[in-house]
């Protein structure tokens, strides 16, 4: 993207390639900073042409078939003053981004090209000599787009080196109708998702508890075929697993609601609530 103040290009900013300023991705408690090279060039001009950039506004966006997703957003910070002579220095700006949001990306990438767009906005100041102090004027605004492509490699290792990539973000498919028009298996799920969010060994019971009656009640509503189809992977035999899945499940759930509250963990409550939560909707 060009920089141009009053009309006039002074420079140019572009996705760096500078050995100094490699990609990184850095892990903290709930957010993950994206370092994203890049490159300034500055033009050269007069002692009384001089201009300064404080600070400027970086979104990072991913680009989807869907169109452009906002991924996190930054701010670089330095005195970006031009000298006599062409001026070309590397920065690497760091972009917070939520884990949640880069493991979705990774997802709806769906293994294809990990490109990116980086939009860039800030103030472009002339400098002034007033009484022997530089002093800001003129103020110019300046705003474009930067898109650029990290190799399959960089990016795999940027995600493995924050822990994204061992990891599977867990969704559960809530209803979205209002309580009065749920559905039972909805009901059950919606007030087993409240429990859990209490959190403890006694709410994380207290969740597999409000999803094994309905289980119990579809598994006699709809029971397992006695015969198991033939083995050639058609609807009838996807179904049948499905519905010995949903039985296990049950018997699981039974086994957790029996026992001392001290053994049911929330992996155990996750689990529970996943797994029913997918099967209501593959077998719905």
């Amino acid at each position: 993207m060009d920089l141009t103040y009053r009309g006039t290009r002074v420079g140019n900013i572009e996705f760096g390639n500078d050995p100094s300023t490699t990609p990184t991705a850095l892990k903290s408690f709930d957010i993950i900073t994206v370092g994203v090279p890049l490159q300034f060039q500055l033009e050269g001009c007069a002692a009384d042409h001089r201009w300064t950039i404080p600070s400027l506004t970086i979104d990072l966006l991913a680009q989807l078939p869907t169109g452009p997703s906002l991924l996190g957003s930054g701010v670089h910070v330095g005195n970006v003053m031009p000298a006599k002579g062409t001026n070309k220095f590397p920065v690497l700006v760091s972009i917070r981004c939520s884990p949640r949001a880069l493991v979705q990306y990774d997802a709806a990438r769906n293994g294809a090209a990990v490109k990116f767009r980086c939009e860039v906005r800030g103030t472009i100041y002339g400098l002034l000599q007033l009484d022997g102090r530089e002093c800001l004027s003129d103020p110019s605004l300046v705003y474009g787009s930067i898109d650029f492509e990290f190799s399959k490699e960089t990016w795999a290792s940027m995600m493995r080196s924050c822990g994204l990539s061992a990891s599977v973000l867990l969704e559960i498919p809530m209803p979205s109708a209002t309580e009065a028009q749920l559905k039972d298996s909805h009901r059950a799920l919606l007030d087993a998702f409240e429990a859990f969010e209490h959190g403890g060994t006694t709410a994380w019971k207290d969740s597999v508890g409000h999803v094994r009656p309905y289980l119990e009640q579809w598994c006699k509503q709809r029971s397992l075929p006695l015969v198991q189809p033939p083995k050639d992977g058609s609807d009838a035999d996807r179904e049948w697993k499905l519905l010995n899945l949903r039985d296990a499940l049950y018997k699981y759930c039974h086994l957790l609601v029996h026992n001392p509250k001290s053994t049911c963990t929330r992996k155990d409550a996750l689990l529970v609530l996943n797994t029913f939560a997918c099967l209501l909707e593959v077998l719905s």
